[in-house]
């Protein structure tokens, strides 16, 4: 009976551990990562990292993107790098439509169909289909160095 009982409760006990833990894949985590890599998490991992000049810096990873992607870009605004920053994703391995997730509306912009997510962490992210992948920009880098991208994002 203490046989079975030990057994039992190591079963829930696993069971209770894994239920609890990550779930992997998903668009959580691709939110998470899209976010991570514009924030700077993997610019230690990067190929190239420079300045652009007015104010702006790019980081580039070719051998070991941090997206599921064959070439990812990050240029951002060096004082202001959470709000300011556009990210350019070659030949994904997800949609725009993943990456905006559910509700997300559909947007028209002058450099292609676009996506603006419903809510959550891409809020204020617009996701543009391009010939070679996608874009993604923040509210405040459309504002301030693509500005005839800002319509898309609507009135706050």
């Amino acid at each position: 009976m203490k046989r079975s009982s030990a057994a039992l409760l190591s079963l829930l006990v696993c069971l209770g551990t894994a239920a609890c833990g990550p779930k992997g894949g998903g668009r959580s985590d691709l939110t998470s990562r899209v976010m991570f890599t514009a924030n700077g998490s993997y610019d230690a991992q990067a190929d190239t990292r420079d300045r652009q000049g007015g104010g702006l810096r790019r980081v580039l990873w070719q051998t070991r993107p941090p997206l599921d992607a064959h070439t990812v870009t990050v240029v951002y605004d060096s004082d202001a790098r959470p709000l300011g920053w556009e990210m350019q994703v070659e030949a994904p391995r997800f949609s725009a439509q993943e990456v905006a997730g559910r509700g997300a509306r559909e947007v028209q912009t002058p450099d292609g169909d676009g996506f603006r997510p419903a809510g959550g962490q891409l809020r204020d992210v617009l996701i543009v289909k391009t010939s070679s992948g996608l874009r993604l920009l923040t509210r405040g880098y459309a504002e301030h160095h693509r500005p005839e991208l800002a319509p898309a994002f609507g009135k706050r």
